[in-house]
Protein backbone atom coordinates (compact mmCIF):
# COMPACT_ATOMS: atom_id res chain seq x y z
CA UNK A 1 0.00 0.00 0.00
CA UNK A 2 1.37 3.29 -1.03
CA UNK A 3 0.83 6.11 1.54
CA UNK A 4 1.11 9.53 -1.01
CA UNK A 5 -1.78 7.37 -3.47
CA UNK A 6 -3.85 6.84 -0.47
CA UNK A 7 -3.31 10.74 0.25
CA UNK A 8 -4.44 11.20 -3.60
CA UNK A 9 -7.55 9.37 -2.91
CA UNK A 10 -8.34 10.92 -0.42
CA UNK A 11 -7.89 14.38 -2.13
CA UNK A 12 -9.72 13.25 -5.00
CA UNK A 13 -12.75 12.58 -3.07
CA UNK A 14 -13.41 15.16 -0.77
CA UNK A 15 -13.29 17.34 -3.61
CA UNK A 16 -15.80 15.56 -5.67
CA UNK A 17 -18.22 14.39 -2.65
CA UNK A 18 -17.47 17.66 -0.61
CA UNK A 19 -21.22 18.68 -0.49
CA UNK A 20 -22.68 14.70 0.51
CA UNK A 21 -20.62 14.79 3.53
CA UNK A 22 -21.21 18.39 4.40
CA UNK A 23 -25.48 17.14 3.83
CA UNK A 24 -24.69 14.13 5.96
CA UNK A 25 -23.26 16.28 8.66
CA UNK A 26 -25.43 19.33 8.60
CA UNK A 27 -28.31 16.10 8.93
CA UNK A 28 -26.96 14.54 11.92
CA UNK A 29 -26.27 17.65 13.45
CA UNK A 30 -30.03 18.57 13.43
CA UNK A 31 -31.24 15.30 14.47
CA UNK A 32 -29.27 15.46 17.37
CA UNK A 33 -29.80 19.46 18.04
CA UNK A 34 -34.10 18.98 18.38
CA UNK A 35 -33.96 18.90 22.09
CA UNK A 36 -32.04 21.77 21.86
CA UNK A 37 -34.62 23.57 20.07
CA UNK A 38 -37.65 22.19 22.07
CA UNK A 39 -35.27 24.00 24.88
CA UNK A 40 -35.08 27.14 23.18
CA UNK A 41 -38.87 26.97 22.12
CA UNK A 42 -39.69 26.83 25.72
CA UNK A 43 -37.41 29.37 27.62
CA UNK A 44 -38.77 31.91 24.77
CA UNK A 45 -42.35 31.31 25.74
CA UNK A 46 -42.08 30.68 29.45
CA UNK A 47 -40.40 34.36 29.70
CA UNK A 48 -43.13 35.55 27.80
CA UNK A 49 -45.93 34.38 30.13
CA UNK A 50 -44.13 34.14 33.59
CA UNK A 51 -41.49 36.93 33.04
CA UNK A 52 -39.54 34.68 35.15
CA UNK A 53 -35.88 34.40 33.70
CA UNK A 54 -34.93 31.47 36.70
CA UNK A 55 -37.53 29.44 36.34
CA UNK A 56 -37.72 29.29 32.23
CA UNK A 57 -34.03 28.21 32.87
CA UNK A 58 -34.75 25.69 35.68
CA UNK A 59 -34.11 22.62 33.70
CA UNK A 60 -30.76 23.01 31.18
CA UNK A 61 -31.44 20.55 28.86
CA UNK A 62 -28.77 17.91 29.89
CA UNK A 63 -29.55 14.70 30.51
CA UNK A 64 -32.40 15.16 27.73
CA UNK A 65 -29.94 16.34 25.32
CA UNK A 66 -27.20 14.42 25.95
CA UNK A 67 -29.32 10.72 25.92
CA UNK A 68 -31.53 11.78 22.52
CA UNK A 69 -27.74 12.88 20.86
CA UNK A 70 -26.68 9.34 21.83
CA UNK A 71 -29.39 7.16 21.18
CA UNK A 72 -29.80 8.94 17.80
CA UNK A 73 -26.32 8.67 16.84
CA UNK A 74 -26.98 4.92 17.71
CA UNK A 75 -29.39 4.82 14.77
CA UNK A 76 -28.03 7.29 12.51
CA UNK A 77 -24.65 5.68 12.17
CA UNK A 78 -25.70 2.38 10.21
CA UNK A 79 -27.28 4.83 7.89
CA UNK A 80 -24.13 6.97 7.38
CA UNK A 81 -21.96 3.06 7.06
CA UNK A 82 -24.83 3.13 4.24
CA UNK A 83 -22.77 5.21 2.51
CA UNK A 84 -19.56 3.83 2.54
CA UNK A 85 -19.74 2.84 -1.04
CA UNK A 86 -21.63 5.90 -2.25
CA UNK A 87 -19.16 6.56 -5.29
CA UNK A 88 -20.43 3.89 -7.04
CA UNK A 89 -24.20 4.75 -7.28
CA UNK A 90 -24.08 5.98 -10.75
CA UNK A 91 -22.39 4.54 -14.12
CA UNK A 92 -20.18 7.27 -14.26
CA UNK A 93 -19.15 7.75 -10.98
CA UNK A 94 -18.04 3.81 -10.95
CA UNK A 95 -16.05 4.81 -14.40
CA UNK A 96 -14.33 7.22 -12.29
CA UNK A 97 -14.01 5.39 -9.40
CA UNK A 98 -12.65 2.05 -11.11
CA UNK A 99 -10.07 3.73 -13.27
CA UNK A 100 -8.77 5.73 -10.06
CA UNK A 101 -4.67 5.44 -9.92
CA UNK A 102 -4.76 3.47 -6.86
CA UNK A 103 -4.92 -0.50 -5.90
CA UNK A 104 -8.67 -1.47 -4.42
CA UNK A 105 -7.08 -1.91 -0.91
CA UNK A 106 -6.27 1.68 -0.34
CA UNK A 107 -9.47 3.02 -2.30
CA UNK A 108 -11.42 0.51 0.03
CA UNK A 109 -9.46 1.42 2.80
CA UNK A 110 -9.99 4.90 2.63
CA UNK A 111 -14.05 4.67 2.13
CA UNK A 112 -14.13 2.52 5.58
CA UNK A 113 -12.26 5.60 7.19
CA UNK A 114 -13.92 8.13 6.08
CA UNK A 115 -16.78 6.37 6.93
CA UNK A 116 -16.02 5.19 10.34
CA UNK A 117 -13.98 7.67 11.81
CA UNK A 118 -15.69 10.60 9.63
CA UNK A 119 -18.77 10.01 11.30
CA UNK A 120 -17.40 9.39 15.04
CA UNK A 121 -16.00 13.38 14.21
CA UNK A 122 -19.24 14.45 12.52
CA UNK A 123 -20.75 13.36 16.23
CA UNK A 124 -17.68 14.61 18.39
CA UNK A 125 -17.76 18.12 16.56
CA UNK A 126 -21.98 17.78 16.72
CA UNK A 127 -21.57 17.58 20.51
CA UNK A 128 -19.52 20.59 20.76
CA UNK A 129 -21.39 22.75 19.20
CA UNK A 130 -24.49 22.10 20.56
CA UNK A 131 -23.01 22.59 23.87
CA UNK A 132 -21.73 26.13 22.55
CA UNK A 133 -24.78 27.38 20.89
CA UNK A 134 -26.44 26.55 24.28
CA UNK A 135 -24.18 28.50 26.29
CA UNK A 136 -23.89 31.50 23.35
CA UNK A 137 -27.82 31.69 23.75
CA UNK A 138 -28.89 31.50 27.34
CA UNK A 139 -25.79 34.26 27.99
CA UNK A 140 -26.64 35.97 24.69
CA UNK A 141 -30.46 35.88 25.26
CA UNK A 142 -30.81 36.20 29.29
CA UNK A 143 -27.48 36.87 30.37
CA UNK A 144 -24.62 35.41 30.64
CA UNK A 145 -25.05 35.14 34.43
CA UNK A 146 -27.19 32.36 33.76
CA UNK A 147 -25.41 30.60 30.94
CA UNK A 148 -24.05 27.41 31.79
CA UNK A 149 -21.34 24.75 29.99
CA UNK A 150 -23.21 21.41 29.96
CA UNK A 151 -20.68 18.85 29.03
CA UNK A 152 -23.64 16.54 27.98
CA UNK A 153 -21.25 13.54 26.93
CA UNK A 154 -20.71 13.68 30.80
CA UNK A 155 -24.08 14.21 31.54
CA UNK A 156 -25.15 11.20 29.52
CA UNK A 157 -22.87 9.13 30.74
CA UNK A 158 -22.71 9.69 34.31
CA UNK A 159 -26.68 9.28 34.54
CA UNK A 160 -26.30 6.13 32.42
CA UNK A 161 -23.82 5.17 35.23
CA UNK A 162 -21.55 3.72 32.35
CA UNK A 163 -18.73 3.70 34.62
CA UNK A 164 -20.13 2.28 37.80
CA UNK A 165 -21.86 -0.40 36.23
CA UNK A 166 -18.32 -1.45 34.20
CA UNK A 167 -16.69 -1.46 37.73
CA UNK A 168 -19.58 -3.17 39.72
CA UNK A 169 -19.71 -5.87 36.80
CA UNK A 170 -16.41 -7.51 37.68
CA UNK A 171 -14.45 -9.70 34.85
CA UNK A 172 -16.65 -12.53 35.23
CA UNK A 173 -19.57 -10.68 33.99
CA UNK A 174 -17.42 -8.01 31.57
CA UNK A 175 -18.12 -10.00 28.66
CA UNK A 176 -21.48 -9.14 28.28
CA UNK A 177 -20.76 -5.50 27.67
CA UNK A 178 -18.59 -7.15 25.13
CA UNK A 179 -20.89 -8.89 23.62
CA UNK A 180 -22.93 -5.93 23.08
CA UNK A 181 -20.62 -4.47 21.48
CA UNK A 182 -19.51 -6.73 19.16
CA UNK A 183 -23.25 -7.48 18.36
CA UNK A 184 -24.01 -3.52 17.62
CA UNK A 185 -20.64 -3.85 15.24
CA UNK A 186 -21.82 -6.91 13.71
CA UNK A 187 -25.13 -5.57 13.10
CA UNK A 188 -23.09 -2.15 11.58
CA UNK A 189 -21.04 -3.95 9.24
CA UNK A 190 -24.29 -5.68 7.56
CA UNK A 191 -24.69 -2.04 6.10
CA UNK A 192 -21.33 -2.22 4.70
CA UNK A 193 -21.78 -5.20 3.12
CA UNK A 194 -25.15 -3.72 2.02
CA UNK A 195 -23.65 -1.27 0.33
CA UNK A 196 -21.45 -3.72 -1.68
CA UNK A 197 -24.09 -5.56 -2.68
CA UNK A 198 -26.75 -2.84 -3.83
CA UNK A 199 -25.55 0.58 -4.31
CA UNK A 200 -28.78 2.51 -4.79
CA UNK A 201 -31.44 2.40 -1.65
CA UNK A 202 -28.78 -0.56 0.07
CA UNK A 203 -30.12 1.13 3.78
CA UNK A 204 -33.63 0.52 3.15
CA UNK A 205 -32.75 -3.05 1.53
CA UNK A 206 -30.41 -3.65 4.41
CA UNK A 207 -33.11 -2.90 7.03
CA UNK A 208 -35.60 -5.11 5.28
CA UNK A 209 -33.27 -8.11 5.25
CA UNK A 210 -33.02 -7.29 8.94
CA UNK A 211 -36.65 -7.55 9.85
CA UNK A 212 -37.21 -10.72 7.27
CA UNK A 213 -34.24 -12.41 9.11
CA UNK A 214 -35.08 -11.57 12.62
CA UNK A 215 -38.91 -12.41 11.70
CA UNK A 216 -37.93 -15.66 10.49
CA UNK A 217 -35.89 -16.78 13.58
CA UNK A 218 -38.70 -15.88 15.73
CA UNK A 219 -41.00 -17.73 14.15
CA UNK A 220 -38.82 -20.94 14.38
CA UNK A 221 -37.92 -20.19 17.76
CA UNK A 222 -41.86 -20.35 18.55
CA UNK A 223 -41.97 -23.72 16.61
CA UNK A 224 -39.52 -25.15 18.65
CA UNK A 225 -39.54 -24.33 21.81
CA UNK A 226 -42.43 -26.80 22.56
CA UNK A 227 -40.78 -29.67 20.76
CA UNK A 228 -37.90 -29.12 22.99
CA UNK A 229 -40.01 -28.55 26.12
CA UNK A 230 -40.95 -32.45 25.39
CA UNK A 231 -37.38 -33.35 25.35
CA UNK A 232 -35.68 -35.55 28.10
CA UNK A 233 -32.90 -33.26 29.53
CA UNK A 234 -31.55 -36.13 31.86
CA UNK A 235 -28.28 -36.81 29.95
CA UNK A 236 -27.35 -32.76 30.48
CA UNK A 237 -28.14 -32.15 34.61
CA UNK A 238 -24.52 -33.25 35.35
CA UNK A 239 -23.03 -30.83 32.71
CA UNK A 240 -20.76 -28.15 34.86
CA UNK A 241 -22.91 -24.60 34.89
CA UNK A 242 -19.35 -22.82 34.31
CA UNK A 243 -18.27 -24.87 31.77
CA UNK A 244 -21.84 -24.34 30.39
CA UNK A 245 -21.43 -21.12 30.30
CA UNK A 246 -17.88 -20.69 29.04
CA UNK A 247 -19.17 -22.70 25.92
CA UNK A 248 -21.68 -20.51 25.26
CA UNK A 249 -19.58 -17.28 25.69
CA UNK A 250 -16.79 -18.15 23.80
CA UNK A 251 -19.28 -19.48 20.62
CA UNK A 252 -21.17 -15.99 21.06
CA UNK A 253 -17.71 -14.69 20.88
CA UNK A 254 -16.78 -16.87 17.59
CA UNK A 255 -20.70 -16.19 15.79
CA UNK A 256 -20.02 -12.39 16.65
CA UNK A 257 -16.75 -12.25 15.10
CA UNK A 258 -17.51 -14.73 12.07
CA UNK A 259 -20.20 -12.42 10.92
CA UNK A 260 -17.85 -9.32 11.14
CA UNK A 261 -14.84 -10.67 9.35
CA UNK A 262 -17.46 -12.17 6.61
CA UNK A 263 -19.39 -8.64 6.31
CA UNK A 264 -16.26 -7.01 5.61
CA UNK A 265 -14.54 -9.41 4.09
CA UNK A 266 -17.47 -9.69 1.43
CA UNK A 267 -18.03 -6.39 1.35
CA UNK A 268 -14.02 -6.10 0.30
CA UNK A 269 -14.31 -9.00 -2.57
CA UNK A 270 -17.81 -7.54 -4.17
CA UNK A 271 -15.67 -3.96 -4.34
CA UNK A 272 -12.65 -5.16 -5.80
CA UNK A 273 -15.09 -7.12 -8.54
CA UNK A 274 -17.33 -3.80 -9.23
CA UNK A 275 -18.09 -3.16 -12.51
CA UNK A 276 -19.90 -0.72 -14.34
CA UNK A 277 -23.15 -2.25 -15.10
CA UNK A 278 -24.54 -5.28 -13.13
CA UNK A 279 -27.98 -6.77 -13.27
CA UNK A 280 -27.76 -6.03 -9.74
CA UNK A 281 -26.80 -2.07 -9.84
CA UNK A 282 -27.46 -0.84 -13.52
Amino acid sequence: MDINRLMHVARWNMAINRAQYLKLALSLFLVMSLPLLLFVLKTIWMVAFTGNVDFALAQVPGTTLGTWMSVSFIFAWPILLGYTFHNLLTKQSRIKELTLPASNLEKFLFHALVTIVGSLLMYALSYLLLDLVQYLYVGLVFGFPHAQWVPYSSVFFDDMATRDAIETLGRSHFWLLLVMDMSYVAFLSTFVLGGAIKYKHNVLWTVLFHWAFWFVWLVILGLATPMLADLQWDALSGVDPDLALSVVKWGTFLVLALIIVGCWTGAYRLYTRAQITTRRNK
